[in-house]
C-alpha cells in the first residue's frame, strides 16, 4: 500500500523526456546515472496528447530498445506512433536515436558527468530527407552525486539543456532535481525535478529484478504509464 501511494505522487510534461523516451534519467530532466554494463531495456509508454509535442493531437504510445553496450555509453532507439487515421489506426512512427556518454564516473568527492543527446539521429535524416523532425531533440550536460543517509540514498542531479529542434521549447536551460530511495526498499525511486518548464514529482520501481514500472500524472491530471523489462547480457 505504501509503495502504491508513493507511485501516485506524479506529474510531468514532455520536454527532455528521459524515462518516457526510453532513456536513463529522471522524469523529464537528464541525469548522470548509468545502467550496469551490458544492460538491455525493452518496453514502452502510453502518452496522452497533453504530454506530447503539438504534432500529436491524439493519445499515442512509444516502444523502445535501450542498450548500455559499454560501462560508460548508452544508446536507445525509440518509435513513437503518429498519423492516426479516422479508423483509429496509426499509419506511421517517428523513429529516433538517443546517445549518452559518461566521461567521468562518480567518486567519493565528485559527481558523475554525462554528455547526451535525445533524438540525435532520425531515420528520415539517415535516408536523406533533410535533418528529420527531431521532435524530442535536446543535447545536454548532466551531473549526479549520491549521498548515504543512514541507509537511505539521496541523489542530487543537475543538467544544462540545449534544444536542437523547433519542437522543443523551454523556459530556462537548467534542469535538475532530487531522487530518494528508501532503506526499506532500494528498488523504489521517488523523484522531484524541474525540467526547464515545470516542477514535477514522480516515482518508479523495479519488481522481481527485471520489471521496471513508472506511473505519472501529467499536470496532475493525465496518466502516463511506462513499463519495460531489463536484463544483462
Amino acid at each position: 500500500m505504501m509503495l502504491g501511494a508513493a507511485m501516485l505522487l506524479l506529474t510531468s510534461s514532455f520536454l527532455n523526456a528521459q524515462s518516457t523516451l526510453g532513456v536513463t534519467g529522471l522524469l523529464n530532466s537528464p541525469n548522470a546515472e548509468m545502467s550496469e554494463d551490458k544492460t538491455v531495456k525493452i518496453g514502452g509508454n502510453f502518452l496522452p496528447k497533453q504530454f506530447t509535442p503539438d504534432t500529436w493531437d491524439y493519445h499515442t504510445f512509444n516502444f523502445f530498445v535501450n542498450i548500455t553496450f559499454v560501462p560508460f555509453a548508452e544508446i536507445a532507439m525509440t518509435n513513437t506512433a503518429f498519423d492516426l487515421w479516422d479508423q483509429g489506426r496509426f499509419s506511421n512512427v517517428d523513429r529516433s536515436i538517443s546517445l549518452r556518454v559518461r566521461p567521468l564516473k562518480e567518486g567519493k568527492y565528485w559527481p558523475a558527468v554525462v554528455i547526451g543527446s535525445n533524438d540525435v539521429i532520425s531515420t528520415s535524416s539517415l535516408l536523406g530527407y533533410a535533418s528529420g523532425n527531431k521532435y524530442f531533440g535536446t543535447t545536454y550536460l548532466a551531473m549526479t552525486k549520491h549521498f548515504d543517509l543512514g541507509g537511505n540514498e539521496l541523489g542530487i542531479h543537475a543538467a544544462y539543456n540545449i534544444p536542437v529542434s523547433v519542437h522543443v521549447q523551454q523556459k530556462f536551460p537548467v534542469s535538475g532535481g532530487i531522487s530518494f530511495s528508501p532503506k526499506f526498499y532500494k528498488e523504489l525511486n521517488i523523484i522531484a525535478e524541474y525540467d526547464t518548464k515545470h516542477f514535477n514529482l514522480g516515482a518508479n520501481v523495479v519488481l522481481f529484478k527485471y520489471l521496471y514500472l513508472q506511473l505519472l500524472l501529467n499536470q496532475l491530471k493525465y496518466p502516463v504509464i511506462g513499463i519495460h523489462a531489463q536484463f544483462t547480457i
